[in-house]
């Protein structure tokens, strides 16, 4: 076990964390951001400088195509129920879990770090996954599933290929345009008062002002 694999797999399950239990879009981003950036160092040996940079610019523009949609609002996004406490506890207990079982039953050939941290940005995407009412959230926890099984598979089978990395920054560069791309028709759509307010997971008060006038209107007695 390294101690530098060890903290990079705890801010990688971190940034899960604070991607799916912020309230605030851009907090929400940044935590995907550190997640994609730090994840591919969770490896041994690490992959080359010109593979990491490359991966380094993908989740940079990964999370640059939701930030055009998100970057000009102050507005709060639906967070879990239960909150982020409980959210942590289930990234590390996944995260124990995963350390535990290192190589399934075979012998690892990758860190297990990598499963660990794997395991628990798997168990945080089930949340908004399932039970998920927005598109930002959804969206956010597709992209976290994805990361968790390819760590999962560095822990198994060792360190990518420079073409799987490429392979992998374009996938996420890709799911990134999705996210941004089905978040603005929902904003747009809030916005046009077409469904729920907030449909893409931002929801600026607005709709809790007019239920307060609304009430304010209804004659006492009644």
């Amino acid at each position: 076990m390294s101690a530098a694999l060890l903290a990079a797999a705890a801010v990688v399950v971190a940034g899960g964390v604070i991607n799916l239990s912020a309230r605030d879009a851009r907090l929400a981003l940044a935590g995907l951001t550190v997640t994609l950036l730090v994840a591919p160092l969770i490896a041994d040996p690490l992959p080359e400088p010109t593979v990491v940079a490359a991966r380094a610019v993908s989740a940079a523009l990964a999370a640059y195509l939701p930030w055009i949609v998100i970057r000009d609002s102050a507005r709060a996004m639906r967070g879990p129920v239960l909150g982020w406490p409980v959210e942590a506890l289930l990234g590390a207990a996944a995260f124990v879990i995963g350390f535990g079982t290192a190589g399934l039953g075979a012998t690892p050939a990758g860190p297990v770090e990598a499963q660990g941290a794997g395991f628990a940005l798997i168990a945080l995407s089930v949340g908004p996954i399932v039970f998920g009412r927005d598109v930002f959230r959804m969206g956010s926890g597709a992209i976290l599933l994805v990361g968790g099984v390819l760590l999962v598979r560095v822990g198994l089978a060792g360190t990518p290929s420079a073409m799987e990395q490429l392979v992998t920054g374009v996938l996420f560069v890709g799911m990134g345009g999705a996210l941004a791309f089905l978040s603005a028709n929902a904003k747009n759509a809030a916005e046009a008062g077409v469904g729920e307010a907030g449909g893409a997971g931002l929801n600026d008060g607005r709709d809790e002002r007019a239920g307060r006038t609304t009430q304010a209107r209804v004659p006492l007695g009644r």
